[in-house]
């Protein structure tokens, strides 16, 4: 499938979707996410498509949202039997007393009945739980996004950068960064892990806003990051290295009355023909390794 027709099919799939959200009577959410999972599958059934890995972070947290929103209205479903229940216990206990009697037949047939109630309350509200859950955890299988930082995931990286050193004519123009926060333990010793994820979202900002449309970001694992820059070469590749160092220099997070103050080191390897994936990451590893070691805060070039 080319551009155009993908376009034709998506600005078509967008009419439809439209037309159907106005038809509802109440928005749906979960309809219309099953409905956008369809056409992305339908879509990505065609290997000659290929889709950008790059996702709007609204689309993910609208998925999530909408997830949100159906535990809590099963919640409330479940919180207003229980609340009927109540009522009806206390009104059949007021018409014992003003009556001075005691039915006791009736108020055990009637907690039967609560019980019986409850517990098949409970049971949907598990249920509920229990699948929203599960599909939670496909959003989470699938996504190519970190949920706390909004950079693309391992999961995307594998794809991408893949599919770039095993092509068979490899684009010797892609530059990679290997990015760590020097003693970022420090920060979740010393602050706590909330501050420690702070320092995470503030860095991946701050990465973001020194790329170029196209660059692409990554959460390589606990407080490293990978970023990939193509149609660059080393220098432009050592500039963009030494304006994240200096950005992150010049900066300090506020967190809880404390002033955080982190430095980065940085590791960068040019892609060569013979690479592999993992010669590749290898290469700007020790590159990053050997920052470390010369006394962190500073740049390595492979």
């Amino acid at each position: 499938m080319d551009k155009i027709k993908a376009e034709k099919v998506i600005i078509s799939a967008f009419n439809s979707l439209i037309g159907k959200l106005h038809a509802q009577e109440k928005y749906d959410p979960k309809t219309l996410i099953d409905d956008m999972y369809r056409l992305a599958k339908t879509l990505n059934s065609d290997t000659s498509l290929t889709l950008s890995l790059q996702m709007k972070e609204e689309s993910y947290e609208l998925e999530y949202k909408a997830l949100a929103e159906e535990s809590l209205n099963s919640y409330t479903q479940t919180k207003e039997s229980v609340e009927r229940i109540t009522k009806e216990q206390c009104k059949l206990i007021d018409d014992s007393k003003k009556k001075n009697m005691l039915p006791v037949d009736r108020i055990m047939n009637s907690f039967s009945t609560i019980h019986a109630q409850l517990e098949s309350q409970m049971q949907n509200a598990n249920e509920t739980i229990k699948a929203l859950h599960q599909q939670v955890s496909i959003l989470e299988k699938t996504s190519h996004l970190d949920p706390l930082t909004h950079a693309l995931n391992r999961r995307a990286l594998d794809s991408y950068l893949g599919k770039v050193c095993s092509a068979p004519n490899k684009s010797i123009d892609t530059h990679i960064m290997l990015i760590d926060i020097d003693n970022f333990k420090l920060v979740n010793d010393n602050y706590g892990h909330l501050a420690g994820d702070r320092v995470l979202v503030f860095l991946a900002k701050l990465i973001s806003n020194s790329l170029r449309e196209g660059d692409k970001l990554f959460r390589y694992g606990g407080e490293e990051f990978l970023i990939i820059l193509s149609r660059s070469n080393t220098i432009a590749c050592t500039k963009v290295a030494e304006r994240i160092l200096q950005g992150v220099r010049s900066n300090t997070l506020f967190y809880k009355e404390h002033e955080i103050k982190i430095t980065l080191s940085i590791g960068t390897a040019s892609l060569e023909e013979t690479d592999t994936f993992d010669s590749f990451i290898d290469r700007a590893d020790k590159a990053l390794y050997k920052a470390k070691a010369n006394g962190k805060d500073q740049l390595v070039v492979a």
